[in-house]
């Protein structure tokens, strides 16, 4: 009944603007997300605002949106409904050190590291500004995934080590329509399940292109000491749908992914490749290969050295790649389903102008100036090492319920102190139901230094831009 009231008083306000609150709008050609924009975007007078609006108005994106509903029975919205949300909390709220005290209610919506982070003297975030809820999902290869599971009725299991099988025994990312799916799609049970959905969206297309990527290092005191620029290039391999090569990758049927990496500048590790690939087994290591231009040499590398930075003075290793790119096995870690939250979260506009007005970097490269936010509904996963040799003792994922993304993340050092947390904001073009990163902040809680990165992507012709040399680290040695 509280729920009921409070939601007719904000209607009756008019500031029902993008958290749940309006009302279902009868037409089939549109969705509360799309309403939400068209009259925060009326209001605010902004171009950029107005160019979302008509990437969200695009009869395929309210498509997609229509059909992903349908097939998980709920959007964002929906879940916003049964929550009670504080009135200021809507569309065009500003937040800075200096008024962040005045709601009382924030916490709740921002993890702790967030708001610390608001006006901290590093790795600092200047001002945050609320906007409407999207409703997010995946491209068409995974709705058609999804569609033939729920029409097959498909099982699915798990193997010694936690990996998701069919009936048959064989491995469920390899072939068939989990292949390229949310594989428990619907209140997943269990921790395990949730993870599975967010290594199974993966980079959420067939084909990544980051031309280039912009990595910097920072210093306690807020000042860069390293930037790198790489390219990044990332290929799944089986059931692919939306980029050619359609179907399956030749000569890599045991494998899931691969990801690869080009360092560029600066000087000193120009030339550095690398090419890691899973094996959907998970007592087989990754096939994980570096070049070292000032060895002229390969190098093999092992599980140990994932946990190693992708560059000195980043903050962030070779699993941190992707999100999360650490190999399930329920045999090291522990995965606990332990709650749910709505979060406070970078929205993912940034392909309205194609760059960073959303999430704006400082002139530093060491904090963030202004983000765009938005209120998500998650589940919350926390990843609990067991072997006591891992670089994380702990880690807690905020997973997105519609498309099972990361919202956001921290994580513990071996000695149990918080060690890394992370804000990040994706690229989502709304017609494709494709998203890739656009912009991230690293905080390091032990030693105060921090990482951002942004990233440039490909969207055109991946098809022949993107091909095998880049995976095959001899080949791609001598990429430039």
């Amino acid at each position: 009944m509280k729920n009921k009231i409070l939601q007719m008083k904000l209607a009756a306000a008019g500031i029902a603007l993008g958290l749940g609150m309006s009302t279902a709008p009868a037409m089939a050609d549109t969705n509360r997300a799309l309403e939400a924009w068209k009259a925060f975007a009326a209001e605010e007078n902004n171009p950029r605002y107005d160019k979302w609006v008509e990437l969200l108005s695009d009869p395929e994106a309210i498509k997609l949106a229509k059909e992903w509903k349908a097939l998980r029975g709920y959007d964002a919205y929906d879940l916003f409904d049964k929550e009670e949300i504080p009135a200021e909390l809507k569309p065009g709220l500003i937040i800075t050190a200096e008024n962040k005290a005045d709601f009382p209610w924030l916490p709740k919506y921002l993890t702790q590291e967030t708001y610390d982070a608001i006006g901290a003297p590093w790795g600092n975030i200047r001002k945050i500004k609320i906007v409407p809820s999207n409703t997010y999902y995946l491209h068409k290869g995974y709705l058609k995934g999804n569609k033939a599971m729920a029409e097959q009725n498909t099982k699915l299991t798990f193997d010694e080590t936690g990996q998701p099988i069919y009936e048959d025994g064989s491995y469920a990312l390899l072939s068939g329509p989990a292949a390229t799916a949310l594989p428990f799609l619907v209140n997943p049970k269990n921790g395990l399940e949730l993870n599975w959905n967010n290594v199974a969206a993966s980079v959420a297309t067939d084909t990544l292109e980051f031309d280039s990527a912009y990595m910097n290092s920072c210093t306690p005191d807020s000042k860069a000491d390293r930037q790198y620029r790489a390219n990044l290039w990332w290929w799944h391999y089986h059931e692919r749908h939306n980029t050619a090569p359609f179907g399956d990758i030749e000569g890599k049927g045991d494998m899931v992914e691969g990801g690869a990496i080009f360092m560029f500048e600066p000087n000193d590790v120009r030339g550095l490749a690398g090419v890691r690939q899973r094996y959907a087994s998970g007592t087989k290591e990754d096939d994980f290969k570096i070049f070292l231009p000032s060895l002229r040499r390969t190098r093999l590398l092992t599980g140990t050295d994932s946990q190693d930075p992708l560059a000195s003075g980043l903050e962030l290793s070779w699993d941190d790649w992707r999100g999360n790119w650490i190999k399930t096995n329920i045999e090291n870690f522990e995965y606990n389903l332990v709650g749910e939250a709505l979060i406070l979260s970078p929205t993912n506009t940034m392909h309205s102008t194609g760059g960073l007005e959303a999430f704006t970097i400082d002139e530093e490269r060491c904090g963030v100036d202004y983000v765009e936010m938005e209120l998500r509904p998650t589940y919350i996963l926390e990843q609990v090492d067991k072997t006591g040799k891992y670089q994380y003792s702990k880690l807690r994922y905020y997973y997105d319920k519609e498309d099972y993304s990361i919202a956001t993340r921290k994580t513990w050092d071996p000695r149990g102190n918080l060690f890394r947390s992370y804000v990040d904001a994706r690229d989502f073009l709304p017609a494709t139901g494709v998203s890739v990163w656009g912009a991230l902040l690293i905080r390091n809680s032990v030693s105060h230094r921090t990482s951002t990165m942004w990233m440039n992507s490909t969207w055109e012709n991946l098809d022949e831009i993107v091909d095998e040399s880049m995976f095959d680290v001899d080949q791609l040695r001598d990429y430039q």
